[in-house]
C-alpha cells in the first residue's frame, strides 16, 4: 500500500450511520497518534463538524462544474497522513463524479495515497444496493472497509447473506463490527458535541456515561485494529 490514505464513504443512503462511524475513526487514528486531517461534507447537519470542531467544512451543494473545490481532500495529503471525510446523505454521488472526473483512482500511485471506501453496512435494501452498485463500478480499483453497524438490531440478516457482501470479501474488503450504543448516552454525547472518546472523561457526562464509552471505544479500538493497514501507514 501506499503511504497515505484517503478515507471516505461513498453512499448516499442517509441515516445509517456514516458520521458516528467517522467519529469513531477519528477517535482511533488520534489516538494511534496519525497525523490527520479531517472534513465534513454535510451543509445541512455538520454533525461530524460539531463533535470534532476542528473539521474543515466543505460546501458540496453546488454544480458538477464546480465540484474542483473538493481538490482539498487531495491537497491536504501534502501535510498530512491521512484524511478523513465524513459525506452528507445524498452527497456520495457527487463525491464519485469527482473522483472520476479527476482520476483519482488511476492518480494514486502518482500521488503515493490509497483510496479507502467505508461502506456502512445495515439491514437496508437501498443502502445494500447502493454499495453494490459503488462496486460494480469500483472493484479492484479501490480499498474496502465495511462497518457492520448493529446500532437497531443484533444481526444484519440481509447484508450477511447478500451478494454484495461476498463480493465485498473477493475483493479484501476488512469486516469491523460497530455495536449498539446506548440510547441515552448517545444523546448525552450529541448533546455536548462530544466523541465516544471525549466521552470517556468528559465532565458533562454522568459516570456511567462515561463508563459506556469507555468501554465502547476500547471495543471499536480492537476492532480497527484489525484494519490498521487500511486506514493509516
Amino acid at each position: 500500500m501506499n503511504t497515505k490514505r484517503l478515507i471516505l464513504s461513498p453512499q448516499d443512503r442517509g441515516g445509517i450511520g456514516k458520521s458516528f462511524v467517522a467519529t469513531l475513526l477519528y477517535d482511533y487514528l488520534t489516538e494511534a497518534k496519525v497525523k490527520i486531517k479531517t472534513f465534513d461534507l454535510d451543509h445541512a447537519n455538520s454533525t461530524f463538524k460539531r463533535l470534532v470542531p476542528e473539521a474543515e467544512f466543505i460546501h458540496t451543494d453546488v454544480d458538477a462544474d464546480k465540484l474542483a473545490v473538493l481538490d482539498r481532500l487531495v491537497s491536504a495529503l501534502e501535510t498530512v497522513d491521512t484524511v478523513l471525510v465524513d459525506n452528507r446523505a445524498t452527497g456520495g454521488s457527487k463525491l464519485l463524479k469527482y473522483i472520476e472526473d479527476s482520476r483519482l483512482t488511476e492518480l494514486q500511485e502518482d500521488l503515493e495515497f490509497d483510496l479507502v471506501f467505508v461502506v456502512i453496512a445495515v439491514d437496508d435494501r437501498d443502502a445494500i444496493s447502493q454499495a453494490a452498485d459503488v462496486l460494480d463500478e469500483y472493484g479492484k480499483r479501490v480499498h474496502w472497509l465495511v462497518a457492520k453497524n448493529y446500532r437497531d438490531s443484533t444481526e444484519l440478516t440481509l447484508f450477511d447473506n447478500s451478494d454484495t457482501r461476498k463480493r465485498l470479501r473477493d475483493f479484501g474488503a476488512i469486516e469491523v463490527e460497530v455495536p449498539c450504543l446506548s440510547e441515552v448516552t448517545k444523546n448525552q454525547l450529541q448533546q455536548f458535541n462530544l466523541t465516544v472518546g471525549n466521552g470517556r472523561s468528559s465532565e458533562k457526562l454522568h459516570r456511567l456515561d462515561q463508563s459506556r464509552c469507555v468501554r465502547f471505544h476500547a471495543y471499536m479500538q480492537n476492532q480497527f485494529d484489525t484494519a490498521r493497514t487500511l486506514l493509516a501507514p
